[in-house]
This record gives structure tokens, C-alpha cells and sequence, in this order.
């Protein structure tokens, strides 16, 4: 049979081509995709680039010499060489990717939404969907636990009516890049997106017409419908008390909700056999369609007689009943993962949100989070009368002996789930922010590097390390790498524990390599230059134009290049609200952060599994290097002032 990959390098690229300029209208519809359209400003925002070949390949080069040896590395070197010869694989695949990019709003969306979340077989608890942890609330009563949610519903469906009106305010990029809009497309998705699971990939399904919040008490499944999107809260209230008792009574459902637990292949095909029976699927679609999920949990602080103990709870208590609701035998049969909000509240105060990570980033999520905290404080209007009912309907099931099995076996598996997670909440708070830019340097550039050091301490070598990089700038823009494993911060992280003993100037010269590669990498990943998604684009045009993939992403270097050991995200938020997910690898940590102005919260994770991780090991090394990098700089500034004082 005629295959294009059995023609030579230049006659294959002119062949490929002719084939795409006849083909591209048969591609994929994630050249225009519909999951990242919508209306209003975005048609102001540029396209991303596709990056130059060249440089994608230095940077990818940069990107594995400190973390793969030094034959590795050279081999490397040679597929890097022979993939960019000219007319070879890689001046095609560029050529390819480039016209492709000129038929689609955002080239690299599509393929990174697939390659990072929908073909991820993973389940979504702790793997993908993070939480975000509100200031603990003061509540003595249910009532009271039902009136604080019940603003939130208020809250939310005033938010529903301003983005329906197109009526956010529109953000403007901080830091490196200051004054440039911001896409705001993902904003329009939070009341509208569910993800169905697949086989192989699963689907994001979204609707414009929900007027409806499905509610989970007691693993019991409730859908609160309403009139209009402006109720009185005291109705709410009262629908929100009917449903509390109604979860009470018998007959009890099984918490079908744990089975959104599973890998996603599996609850596919459970989803498919739930889905056979009629009285299901209409509940499954009243799930879909909802606006979110209200989660009413019971008391998190509980003593042996089942009456609730001591308001004080610690808070990787806390973060981790919002990361996984702590076991059936608690509250993770009253979730359902599959919805793009969730909104957690317990008795005694503890609330928060679990996101379903592919619709949109944890900033956005934030920001809604310090809306509803600026709403509690600020809200003084009264509600309106009521002018319509609320209605009640509680999501029925027929459950076969097929569908039992499945939530006794996705019972053990959260339960195994939750026993393996590592949670430390580490303030730190001898100094933040302000001492941070008071040396000139990026906060988060600064932390990056404190995160290199740390694990360079703890295990003696650098490992992958995966940064949020928000490419908001652009047309329907996502996210890319902010990569911070590099040779400068090895050089810098191995001096800084010589046990010869490195002279302080030494230390302090190749931390300024360090920050100055570290905010060089964080400028051109930003602006749309990263090597990872340019990578992966390369990799995606090839298998969709049937071409043979290319050893340079066989290679074992291009595998640890995505080994991501070290996982991180900034967080910013002035209310400290906690944010946190799970390790991306087995032995490896998760570690989000807030810098604020004279403390730093960290919320590292780690599975119990791995023999190699300690949560609790990392987070005191970390406390450490922040120490020692707080000295450095101050020795620093020392050693410049004394000269000034010798002259005068």
C-alpha cells in the first residue's frame, strides 16, 4: 500500500502539503471548537502564535538537561538534530501545524484540552478537580448552615443574570504583560457545562437554558426548581429546610453519586448500563442540565457519639474533606463530580468548591469565589417578593444488581483514594510578597525557585515541574507550562547545599542566572512561546495527517520531559482562600500557593502509596529554603550598603 511516510524528506513535506490544503475542511471540528466559542470581545484578542521551530526545540533542550543524564541527553540532542534538518519530519509537521493554525480561532485548545483532561483516564476526585476552601463559617444550627447557603443561590443566580447579559467586568492581565485584556470566554461555561464520560475521550455537553440547581443531602439526589432567576431568599431557605427533612425519609436511594468516582472508562460503561433504564436517564439528564450541585454535608468534627465536637477544626481537615469528602462513611457518596461546580457545605462550617478542571481555570473559579465573599459582606438590599413557586423533585433511580456492584466497588476505591492522599497546609509566614518585590523579583519566579531548591534538597536531583501559565491574552486562550527545572537553577540549588561550602557572592550571582531564566521562560510562555504546547501540536498534526510519529516523542527524554513530579499553581487571592489539588503522578507532589503580603499559604499533597513522598517532609524543607533565600538576600543588601557607608 502507498504510504506518504516511505517518500523522501522534501518530496514527502510537498506531498503533505497538497494533502492538507484538500483535506483541512475533513479535520476534527476542534479547528473551530465548538467548547471555546462564544460571543462578545474576543474577536478584539489576537490568535496565538505558532512558536519558531527553532527555538521550541532550545527550549524543549533546556527543558530536559536537568533532569536526564548527560548520554540521555546527547542522545537527545541527535533526534532534536535529525527532526529539524531541512525538508525533514519536523519543517513538515511545522508547515502543517502552521496552516492549521490559519483555519482555527485558537490552534492549541483543542489539542490541549484533549491531551490534558478529556482523554485522561484517571477519575476526577483528587487526580483533576481541585477545591477552593471559603473562610471557615461560625454555624451552631442547620438553619444557619441553610441560610448562609442560601444566599450563595441568590448570589449565584444574580452572577447567572450578569453573564447572561454580558455584563462582566473585563479583566486586564498584572504583572509581565500588565494592561492587556484578558479572554473571558470560560466565564460563560460555569452554569452550563457537564462532563459526560467516554471510553476513549470524554464530552463536554453544554445548555444556555438551565433554571434549576440539583442539591445532595444524605447521598439522597433533590432538583430545587425555580420561576425566575431572582427568588426571595427566604423561599430558598425554606425549599433547602423541606429537602434537609425529605433526605430523612424513607425509602433511601444508594448514593448513586459515588459511582462519578470511578476511572472514566469505567463509569462510562456504567453510565451507559445506568443509562438503559428510563427513570434513570431523566435524572441523569436533570443533573446535566442543572446550573451546579449543592453538596449538604454533615458535621465534619464528630465524636464518638455522633454529636458535634470542638468548632475548631484543623485545615487539612478541612482541605481535605473539600478534596474528597473523606470516605463514604462521611461525605463522598454526596458529590457528583461530573458537573463543572459543586458547592460544599457542612454543618460546622466548612464550605468551599470542587471544580471539574476542562472547562475553565482555577483563577476564574477564584475570582467567583471572592465575588460571593464580597456579596456576603456587602449585601444589604432586600430580596425580592416571591413571585412564583419553587419546586421540589427528588431524582429517582431503579437500581439492577449490575448498578449495586458498581457502587460497592467505586466505594472501595474512593474509600482506598482517600486513605492514599497527603495533605500539609503550610503557612508561612516570616515574611510575603512585599519582602519579595522589595528585592525586585517576581513572586512567583521567587517561589518557583524555592519549590527547585526544596526538592533539590529532599532528593538530591531536579525532576519536571509543571507551572499554570494562563494564556489568557489570546482568542479562547487556556494554559500552557511555565517550565522551572532549568540548568541555571540546578547550577543554583546545588551550590546553595555544597558542603564545600560556596561563597555567598557565588550563591547570590547564580541566583540572579536563576531569576533571570526563570522570568525569561515565564515572559515567553505568556506570550504564547512555550515549548510544551508547540510540542504537542507537532505530535497531533502528525497522527492527524497519517504521518508515522516521530522518534523525538518516543524518546524516553520527551517522556520525562511530561513526568510532571513537581506540580504547582499560583493562586492569588486577598481573602487567603485555600486552594489545592492532588499529585498529577504517584510519586509525586501537588503544590498550589497564595503569596500575599507578609505571609505565603502552600497546600502541598502527596499519596501515603509512595515510598519516596512526605508532604510534611516537604513542606518543613520548603519553610527552610524560604529561610535561606531570605538570607541570602539580605546578605546581599548588606554587602552593597557597607561601601556607601566607608565613603561617607
Amino acid at each position: 500500500m502507498f504510504s506518504a511516510t516511505s517518500l523522501p524528506g522534501r518530496v514527502r513535506y510537498q506531498l503533505q502539503s497538497l494533502l492538507f490544503s484538500l483535506h483541512r475542511l475533513s479535520y476534527p471540528a476542534r479547528a473551530n471548537p465548538a467548547h471555546i466559542m462564544s460571543q462578545g470581545s474576543e474577536e478584539v484578542l489576537p490568535k496565538p502564535p505558532v512558536p519558531e521551530l527553532k527555538s521550541t526545540l532550545e527550549r524543549y533542550l533546556t527543558g530536559i538537561k536537568a533532569i536526564v543524564d548527560s548520554e540521555q541527553f546527547n542522545h537527545t540532542k541527535s533526534l532534536v538534530n535529525e527532526f529539524q534538518k531541512p525538508g525533514g519530519t519536523g519543517e513538515c509537521l511545522q508547515d502543517l501545524l502552521k496552516k492549521y493554525a490559519g483555519t482555527a480561532d485558537n490552534w492549541v485548545t483543542g489539542f490541549w484540552l484533549d491531551d490534558m483532561y478529556l482523554k485522561n483516564p484517571l477519575s476526577l476526585p483528587v487526580n483533576s478537580s481541585p477545591f477552593f476552601m471559603l473562610p471557615k463559617q461560625a454555624f451552631n444550627t442547620t438553619n444557619e448552615q441553610l441560610s448562609y447557603v442560601s444566599k450563595f443561590v441568590v448570589f449565584s443566580l444574580k452572577y447567572k443574570q450578569k453573564l447572561q447579559r454580558r455584563d462582566l467586568k473585563q479583566e486586564y492581565a498584572s504583572g509581565h504583560g500588565k494592561g492587556i485584556p484578558l479572554c473571558m470566554n470560560t466565564y460563560y461555561r460555569f452554569f452550563s457545562s457537564y462532563r459526560s464520560p467516554g471510553l476513549l475521550k470524554d464530552t463536554q455537553i453544554f445548555n444556555d437554558y438551565s433554571k434549576h440547581i440539583v442539591v445532595i443531602c444524605r447521598n439522597q439526589l433533590f432538583a430545587l426548581h425555580f420561576p425566575n432567576d431572582n427568588p426571595n431568599e427566604e423561599a430558598i431557605f425554606e425549599k433547602l429546610r423541606q429537602i434537609e427533612k425529605l433526605s430523612k425519609q424513607e425509602p433511601f436511594d444508594p448514593p448513586v453519586g459515588i459511582l462519578t468516582v470511578e476511572s472514566r472508562p469505567e463509569w462510562s460503561k456504567i453510565y451507559s448500563t445506568l443509562s438503559e433504564n428510563r427513570v434513570n436517564r431523566e435524572s441523569i439528564k436533570t443533573i446535566q442540565e442543572c446550573l451546579y450541585v449543592l453538596c449538604l454535608d454533615d458535621y465534619l468534627s464528630q465524636t464518638r457519639n455522633g454529636r458535634k465536637a470542638s468548632m475548631y477544626i484543623e485545615p487539612a481537615a478541612m482541605a481535605s474533606h473539600l478534596l474528597h469528602g473523606n470516605g463514604t462513611n462521611n461525605n463522598s457518596g454526596n458529590r457528583w463530580y461530573d458537573n463543572f461546580l459543586q458547592f460544599v457545605v457542612t454543618k460546622d462550617g466548612v464550605s468551599g468548591f470542587v471544580m471539574e478542571h476542562s472547562v475553565s481555570e482555577g483563577i476564574t473559579v477564584l475570582r467567583f469565589c471572592e465575588e460571593f465573599l464580597n456579596f456576603l459582606e456587602n449585601k444589604a438590599e432586600k430580596s425580592p417578593k416571591d413571585e412564583g413557586e419553587l419546586k421540589i423533585e427528588k431524582l429517582k433511580w431503579e437500581i439492577t444488581e449490575p448498578i449495586a456492584k458498581a457502587i460497592q466497588n467505586a466505594t472501595k476505591k474512593i474509600n482506598k483514594l482517600v486513605n492514599d492522599v497527603d495533605l500539609y497546609i503550610l503557612k508561612f509566614d516570616e515574611y510575603g510578597k512585599e519582602f519579595i518585590k522589595g528585592q525586585k523579583i517576581s513572586p512567583d519566579v521567587y517561589i518557583q525557585l524555592a519549590l527547585q531548591l526544596t526538592h533539590y534538597k529532599v532528593y538530591r536531583k531536579l525532576v519536571s515541574t509543571y507551572e499554570s501559565a494562563a494564556l489568557r491574552k489570546f482568542k479562547y486562550g487556556r494554559v500552557d507550562n511555565i517550565r522551572a527545572c532549568t540548568p541555571e537553577a540546578l547550577n543554583w540549588v546545588q551550590a546553595m547545599c555544597d558542603v564545600t561550602q560556596v561563597e555567598d557572592e557565588e550563591k547570590l550571582n547564580l541566583f540572579k542566572e536563576a531569576v533571570k531564566k526563570q522570568t525569561e521562560i515565564l515572559v515567553y510562555t505568556i506570550n504564547g512561546e512555550g515549548p510544551d504546547n508547540h510540542l504537542l501540536g507537532l505530535k497531533e498534526i502528525a497522527t492527524m495527517n497519517n504521518i508515522k510519529e516521530p522518534e523525538l516523542f518516543k524518546d524516553k527524554s520527551y517522556k520525562e520531559f511530561l513526568n510532571f513530579r513537581l506540580s504547582t499553581s499560583q493562586l492569588p487571592s486577598k481573602h487567603d482562600i485555600i486552594v489545592g489539588y492532588g499529585p498529577v503522578v504517584p510519586n509525586g507532589y501537588g503544590c498550589s500557593y497564595n503569596p500575599l503580603e507578609n505571609h505565603i499559604t502552600f497546600c502541598i499533597t502527596s499519596f501515603n502509596s509512595s515510598d519516596i513522598t512526605s508532604s510534611n517532609l516537604f513542606a518543613q524543607s520548603l519553610e527552610g529554603s524560604l529561610l535561606q533565600m531570605r538570607e541570602l538576600c539580605t546578605k546581599s543588601l548588606q554587602e552593597e550598603i557597607k561601601p556607601s557607608l566607608r565613603a561617607d
